[in-house]
């Protein structure tokens, strides 16, 4: 039985204030009405009805004069749509939080996501952050402070782990890099012991030396990351300047995405040519279910871990384009075929939502 929709009765309301905070995985599946699996815009059956649980499906509202939304049963004047959603087959980074990422993973330890403070500057920062009368400016200036002094930090303070420089990788799109023996010599036991392990593992499988250039640099996956953000203690949420009863660090990593109703998406039916013209939106959703098809078959045939890799890389691609399409610094073997417009871009500017 499809949700229904829920409408207040009508009654005065006096707004207090508005939040603005990251859907967490579990909210975008509430808010969705179904899941979108199917990566066919239309049934095999030449008659262009739209396929089920597919991008275009009807239950997502409808962008036809002669067709009713099939959830709400209301024609397109009428119907307000559904969002659906797309499980994604590995997590991937948010092009939008991509900084907010990188700065967090420089505030916490990489082994045990521990914010790198010792516990009595952890219970100042604390308290200030917990101030209800905090300003926005304010927050900002105590989660730099917070940022300045746990990147000082090179050893943590609980479980003694080293801990590097994180940055954005220069070698692909949308890489974290984290270079753990920065500090240390050449000469160091510690990074010799380190070195030995990288040769022999690349001495016993050759695919490992094509994908990891040093041994001493390590290249932090979305996944590596999700897990991480995901074992950061409730009481640290704080001094990274997020509300743990509003949203956690891990909802800035992608595992599902919110696919938007089909009103805001609409299909226009060609005069030259037989058939449709899709919205930009439509079609990425459909090139990022292929991937996801890939992907998955890939991890369950056992193929290659560079197979993988690349399909991941291509996953992360289309995902950050169907956000921000005007993305910088692609490389030319994975650069779109025809520019399209992603959500950013209908958003803001002149054009944009707001402002036309």
């Amino acid at each position: 039985m499809p949700k229904e929709q829920y409408r207040e009765t009508y009654v005065g309301r006096k707004i207090s204030h508005v939040t603005f905070n990251v859907d967490s995985a579990s909210d975008i599946q509430q808010a969705a009405h179904i899941q979108v699996i199917t990566k066919n815009l239309y049934a095999q059956d030449g008659q262009r009805i739209p396929a089920r649980y597919g991008v275009l499906d009807r239950r997502m509202g409808t962008n036809q004069k002669d067709a009713n939304c099939e959830t709400c049963g209301l024609g397109l004047a009428d119907c307000v749509g559904h969002y659906g959603y797309i499980e994604l087959a590995l997590p991937v980074f948010h092009v939008g939080y991509f900084r907010s990422i990188i700065t967090i993973l420089q505030t916490i330890c990489k082994e045990c996501a521990q914010v790198m403070l010792q516990e009595t500057i952890k219970k100042s920062f604390r308290r200030k952050f917990m101030n209800p009368d905090l300003s926005y400016l304010h927050k900002k200036s105590l989660r730099a402070a917070v940022l300045k002094k746990a990147k000082t930090c090179t050893k943590c303070p609980y479980c003694e782990a080293l801990n590097g420089v994180v940055k954005k990788s220069p070698a692909g799109i949308l890489k974290i890099i984290h270079d753990k023996y920065r500090t240390k010599k050449h000469s160091d036991p510690v990074v010799q012991k380190v070195l030995r392990g990288f040769n022999e593992a690349v001495e016993s499988n050759k695919e490992l030396a094509g994908m990891i250039n040093s041994g001493l640099i390590i290249e932090l996956s979305p996944l590596e990351v999700l897990n991480l953000y995901r074992r950061i203690p409730e009481e640290d949420i704080p001094l990274l300047g997020m509300c743990a009863r509003l949203s956690r660090p891990e909802d800035l990593i992608l595992t599902r995405l919110p696919v938007p109703p089909l009103c805001i998406r609409p299909s226009v039916v060609s005069e030259i040519k037989a058939g449709t013209n899709e919205d930009d939106l439509t079609m990425k959703q459909s090139e990022i279910l292929l991937i996801n098809d890939v992907i998955g078959r890939h991890i369950a045939s056992g193929g290659k871990s560079e197979l993988v890799q690349e399909d991941w890389d291509y996953l992360q691609l289309h995902v950050a384009l169907y956000i921000n399409s005007e993305m910088s610094g692609i490389p030319l073997s994975m650069q779109p075929k025809k520019p399209g417009r992603g959500l950013v871009q209908r958003l803001k500017g002149k054009q944009g939502r707001f402002r036309a």
